[in-house]
């Protein structure tokens, strides 16, 4: 289990919480006690989840029951999984505009529905309201219909302190999530947009294809008239546009030689040649990606000074703690004045150093601060601290061992943080291409480790010196290692906070473009103003009418992605899986029951048992899932031909089978027939 060193924020919920129910974030739904715990259908794994994994809340929501399970991650960090359970009875509006927005209108409404719930960093030690469903500023909400069928309503990265998780690490937490549950399908409308830019067209034309299609989600837009076939090819044409057609599409227009200087501008900056657009965004994204480097580090540690590198804010709260006799405000006060000093050094630089010692800053501030105790306090708390985009580092001069103080903008420490071949060191005695070669072969050795996270510098020594023979080779550019970036991967350098170990991990630049994420909804690209011209100005500067143009139309236009988890087709831990769905009378068919037929039940049943059986488990689910069915009396398994009471299920049908039931009792009569809310027969949506 990670460490109990969690974040300050739920150590009050940590306290009430079994330490059994705590589950790690990252490794969540692997092979363990969840996923051996849930194995029956979401309707049944969901109760069981939150009885074995969470603990009830003392409140409710509109007299809606609330669990909460605590999330830990691997670099101490702790956060709250909400689940509200919302029933037709308690609910104001029983029925779901998402299944409408799906093509999901016809289905039979749900008697339960789950909201599953990551809050906002600064809502984590507080009480979900009333009014949470309104809000898109979660980091996680997904709501989820006791049938198995849901919908991805928001998703955000997690920001707290000074760590970071991408909003790739949430979605793929949702994706294990929906599938320990076993949630049989859910759809997303992508509807992210940061400023101007719709971020569906911008990732569509970079790479080819939709952003949650990384996890198996399918355009499924039953609305637009829009194929699945169609929107790929439409992302196909837009991707593999020319760079140089473009230059002669747009020569004679307003913007033509603007576009053609940025195009020739990451041109001249690649390694490699950029083609099509998609070529050219990409460079541009990973570009911007590398300057934001620093900005969040896996564990925030800063081998410069051994520190965690933390906000400004965050600084100034711990210095508050403890026997501190000054207040907040003061102490702000004192790391604005020397931010400022900082700064001006670093503009006149008349002597040519890049810092500023201890007692040259000190003399500075007090020309502004009279009272030395608290300068004093401040120069001594200060390791690494950032202001907005800069960073103020304590370090040690290595000529005159003195304590220095340094200022750096975030562009100017992504250039610091490129591997510098140490060769010209006067304490080096090897060549540059022994010391590539030695740097390149621990970086494979990083890449096979990937899976398992850091590795502690030990291990990573062992493991060199089957490839390289030279142990003083190896310790040099473990050494020279300082989170830096060769070729194209970034080495991290941290300290374990348990073992107080050096451990080494690593991260791809284009991995790393969703580290440097917007919080809110950007879905990890890193979006420069030249991003952003591009976008107004080529990808949106072609008439409708033209080819490209009806192409970008339609990207926009296609909203609607849904993935389906398909229900297992063999036996699993002795037992097998089926769908069981109603077929109406045929006066029904006829009269009331128009519309394409709501999915049926998956029940989770031994093989063994008989079809009578079967016929019993089968009327309690539907009975326990869908309104109109609370009096259904199942009488036959099979629609027109009934398979026998007395046969053994496993010879009769295979796992993974849908099977007709007959019966009666439907309530055709109750407004809670459909989820979009309608008991119209005119409807023609098909499933």
């Amino acid at each position: 289990m990670t460490s109990n060193s969690f974040n300050e924020a739920c150590n009050m919920r940590i306290k009430k919480i079994n330490p059994k129910k705590l589950l790690e974030f990252e490794n969540f739904a692997g092979p363990g006690l969840v996923s051996k715990t849930l194995f029956g259908s979401f309707r049944d794994n969901v109760l069981l989840f939150v009885q074995n994994f969470a603990e009830i809340e003392d409140y409710t929501v509109d007299d809606m029951p609330i669990w909460c399970t605590l999330l830990v991650t691997q670099n101490d960090g702790a956060f709250p999984l909400f689940i509200v359970e919302e029933t037709v009875w308690n609910s104001e509006n029983p029925y779901c505009n998402h299944c409408k927005l799906s093509g999901w209108g016809h289905h039979f409404v749900c008697k339960r529905k789950y909201h599953l719930i990551i809050p906002s960093y600064e809502k984590w030690n507080k009480p979900l309201h009333g009014n949470f469903s309104q809000f898109q500023s979660h980091s996680l909400y997904g709501l989820i219909h006791c049938n198995g069928y849901g919908h991805l309503i928001c998703i955000n990265g997690i920001k707290y302190g000074t760590n970071f998780i991408g909003v790739s690490e949430v979605m793929e937490f949702w994706n294990r999530l929906c599938t320990v549950l076993r949630a049989r399908k859910i759809s997303v409308c992508d509807v992210s947009r940061k400023e101007s830019i719709e971020l569906r067209l911008i990732y569509g034309a970079a790479y080819g294809h939709s952003w949650y299609s990384k996890w198996g989600y399918k355009f499924c837009d039953r609305f637009s008239g829009v194929t699945e076939q169609e929107l790929c090819s439409a992302m196909k044409i837009l991707s593999s546009l020319d760079l140089d057609k473009i230059v002669g599409d747009f020569k004679k227009k307003r913007n033509g030689k603007e576009i053609k200087e940025s195009i020739n501008k990451y041109r001249e900056m690649s390694d490699k040649p950029l083609v099509t657009i998609s070529d050219l965004l990409k460079h541009m994204l990973i570009f911007n990606s590398r300057l934001a480097v620093p900005v969040f580090k896996p564990s925030g540690f800063d081998s410069k000074t051994g520190e965690k590198t933390t906000s400004l804010e965050s600084f100034v709260h711990s210095m508050a703690k403890g026997d501190c006799r000054w207040s907040t405000k003061r102490l702000e006060g004192v790391l604005r004045v020397i931010v400022d000093l900082l700064n001006e050094h670093k503009t006149n630089n008349f002597d040519g150093k890049d810092g500023m010692t201890r007692h040259e800053l000190r003399e500075e501030a007090r020309k502004s601060i009279g009272d030395t105790g608290l300068i004093d306090f401040v120069l001594k708390c200060i390791r690494c601290f950032q202001v907005e985009n800069q960073i103020i580092r304590r370090t040690i001069n290595p000529y005159g061992r003195l304590v220095e103080f340094t200022i750096h903008d975030i562009m100017e420490e992504a250039e610091l943080m490129k591997w510098q071949i140490p060769e010209m060191d006067f304490s080096c005695r090897w060549s540059r291409e022994k010391l590539e070669h030695a740097a390149n072969s621990i970086v494979s050795i990083l890449k096979e480790n990937k899976g398992n996270k850091a590795m502690p510098r030990q291990e990573l020594r062992d493991k060199a010196r089957d490839l390289i023979h030279d142990t003083g080779l190896i310790d040099f550019v473990l050494k020279s290692f300082d989170n830096s970036t060769v070729g194209n991967q970034i080495v991290y350098r941290s300290k374990n906070q348990i073992t107080k170990s050096i451990e080494f991990s690593l991260m791809s630049v284009s991995e790393n473009l969703e580290m440097s994420a917007n919080l809110n909804g950007s879905l990890g690209l890193n979006l420069s103003e030249e991003v952003l011209f591009l976008y107004q100005n080529v990808l949106l500067g072609y008439s409708e009418l033209n080819l490209i143009g009806l192409a970008a139309r339609l990207i926009l236009d296609s909203k609607v992605f849904v993935k389906e988890w398909p229900v297992e087709k063999e036996v699993v831990n002795q037992f097998m899986a089926l769908t069981c769905k109603v077929f109406p009378s045929f006066d029904e068919l006829e009269t009331e029951l128009t519309r394409p037929l709501s999915p049926g039940e998956v029940v989770v049943v031994p093989p063994s048992i008989t079809i009578g059986e079967l016929k019993v488990v089968a009327q309690c689910a539907l009975r326990d899932t869908y309104c109109v069915m609370d009096n259904l009396m199942l009488t036959q398994i099979g629609a027109l031909k009934r398979i026998e009471d007395e046969l053994i299920l496993s010879c009769a049908v295979h796992p993974g089978s849908e099977l007709w039931v007959r019966g009666s009792g439907l309530d055709l009569v109750t407004s809670l027939r459909y989820e979009d809310g309608s008991n119209n027969t005119m409807d023609t949506e098909s499933y």
